[in-house]
């Protein structure tokens, strides 16, 4: 694939064409009188494209689905282990069996509050400059009600309970000067989306890409009268050519997943527990990104080829509601006075989902003019409403529990291939996406440690986890082009309180760690991007009553 290159002069040309900008200053009136007139044209041309939002993808696809260990303050304390099985109301996320464990009915409550800090590092050739954001999140955790069925012998607990089981929340910002690009490149069309249409009022084009009509709209990218007496193959020059602008802008995401459980655990021999839980994962996600460009050294001020560019904002924005269906087994075995031995099975999990997006796009120039699309009546390209369904891949886990004394050490892991994520609509045929999603993601392992040491009235816990990158392996021909694994790991403390036989409070707190990439645009040579270092604190305080 060819991509923009800078010009001898130090003026960017497209990576269709390669000739010099010429002496003349390039004015926008070009087609100031044909825009309104065509617009509605053009309009139409885009109209019969199927518009599919930017969401679904392999990371959206992850995102959405990922869950964060420890459903309740107890679980949180362990690093969400307890796959061998716990006598807790995590017990419907991680394995039912252990609902089985419990010796009497229990009533539970918790309160979950979070805090994401993102370090992130702006790069373009030959600068970077770094931020630190911050957002939090509150919430309910965890609610939940245990009944123990009276039997004459063994265990049987049945309940529901609503767990939380993902916090989207996130925010990373960058401030830097970018001397080599301009988003203004990655609104440049390829030669095969867009059409020239002459009349008698003269030539305009028809885009098949919206985001290259909402520039067009905005004078972010023109028609080059010079380019279209060459027959070039694209003859169109960006606002910004020339020059340094100061690149600024945030990702915000923020949402959550909870998921309502029903099901319970019986035992059906002696030592043997087995359990079930139908779960409804409910959810909501915003994501927003903003990119603001400015020619603060007035670079571009309308002579020697430029045109007098002065700022520019654009967004894209989506939200998504989601809504699932799958099924838990579990099975937990004491193997021994000493150890206790756990599988699960998880179905996949079919999602619908439905997602709004929107684009907007403004531009300035040093005459005052100003320019926008997508905040005004009728300016829908770029926005629009789209449904569409995720079927997660089966799930399998396995657990070990071995106790000594007062002390108990949990070890889990879970076992998944990403590559079997799909997406599905009535209305788009997903073959591609889910084709790159095969290609994309591959099998991974999830790890998790813990321990718990009772005193008297007291129990200590603690735990680790480790979820590898599913991404396979990205490799560059650049040298020096960083990437990340995005590998998230986790560690846990806790403590139990027993105030009574019948009362108990809990608190956890966990800290996650990944590293992540974001580029700000793509298809141009040494675009600008920002890498993170994200650290994501979690707490959750619970109170449970015996009944």
């Amino acid at each position: 694939m060819a991509f923009p290159v800078v010009a001898p002069d130090g003026i960017r040309s497209h990576h269709y064409s390669l000739p010099m900008y010429s002496a003349e200053v390039r004015k926008r009136v070009l087609m100031l009188h044909l825009r309104p007139f065509h617009s509605f044209t053009m309009l139409l041309a885009l109209l019969v494209i199927p518009t599919i939002a930017s969401a679904q993808t392999a990371d959206d696809a992850l995102r959405f689905v990922d869950r964060t260990p420890g459903a309740t303050a107890y679980s949180l304390g362990i690093g969400g282990a307890g796959l061998a099985g716990v006598a807790d109301a995590s017990a419907f996320v991680v394995n039912p069996a252990g609902l089985g464990l419990l010796t009497g009915s229990r009533a539970s409550g918790s309160f979950s509050a979070l805090q994401s800090t993102s370090e992130g590092t702006y790069f373009s050739p030959g600068y970077s400059s770094s931020l630190e954001d911050q957002l939090t999140d509150s919430g309910l955790g965890s609610l939940s009600y245990l009944f123990k069925v009276p039997t004459t012998q063994g265990s049987m607990v049945i309940g529901a309970a609503i767990n939380s089981v993902q916090s989207y929340s996130r925010s990373a910002s960058y401030d830097g000067d970018n001397g080599f690009n301009s988003i203004t490149d990655y609104f440049m069309p390829f030669s095969d989306e867009f059409s020239l249409v002459e009349d008698s009022d003269g030539v305009f084009p028809a885009f098949t890409r919206n985001l290259s009509f909402i520039a067009f709209e905005t004078y972010a990218i023109d028609l080059d009268q010079d380019l279209l007496d060459s027959n070039d193959p694209v003859p169109f020059v960006p606002a910004v050519s020339f020059g340094t602008v100061a690149q600024t802008g945030f990702l915000e995401d923020n949402g959550r997943m909870m998921e309502l459980n029903f099901g319970g655990g019986v035992e059906v021999a002696k030592d043997v527990l087995v359990g079930f839980s139908l779960n409804i994962p409910v959810g909501s996600f915003e994501r927003l990104r903003v990119l603001e460009e400015d020619d603060y050294l007035n670079d571009n001020d309308g002579r020697g080829g430029t045109t007098d560019f002065n700022y520019l904002y654009f967004s894209e924005s989506f939200s998504s509601d989601l809504v699932g269906v799958n099924a838990r087994f579990g099975v937990s075995l004491q193997a021994n006075s000493n150890m206790r031995i756990g599988a699960t099975l998880e179905t996949p999990t079919y999602f619908a989902i439905e997602e709004s997006y929107s684009t907007i796009l403004e531009t300035e120039f040093d005459n005052g003019d100003i320019f926008s699309y997508g905040d005004g009546t009728g300016q829908d390209i770029g926005s629009g409403n789209f449904d569409y369904t995720l079927k997660t891949p089966w799930k399998v886990g396995m657990g070990l529990q071995f106790t000594a004394g007062k002390a108990n050490v949990l070890a889990d892991l879970e076992w998944m291939d990403w590559s079997q994520l799909e997406l599905d609509s009535n209305t788009h045929s997903f073959e591609s996406e889910n084709l790159g999603i095969r290609n994309a993601l591959q099998a991974a392992v999830n790890m998790r440690v813990a321990a718990t040491y009772d005193l008297e009235n007291i129990q200590l816990r603690a735990g680790t986890g480790y979820n590898p990158d599913p991404r396979r392996t990205e490799r560059f021909t650049d040298e020096g082009f960083p990437s990340v694994t995005r590998d998230r790991s986790f560690a846990s403390l806790g403590i139990g309180y027993r105030f009574n036989e019948r009362m108990t409070f809990d608190l956890g707190w966990m800290v996650e760690s990944m590293e992540d990439r974001m580029d700000l645009y793509s298809d141009v040579t040494d675009a600008p991007y920002v890498l993170e270092e994200v650290m994501r604190h979690r707490v959750q305080f619970g109170v449970s009553f015996g009944l």
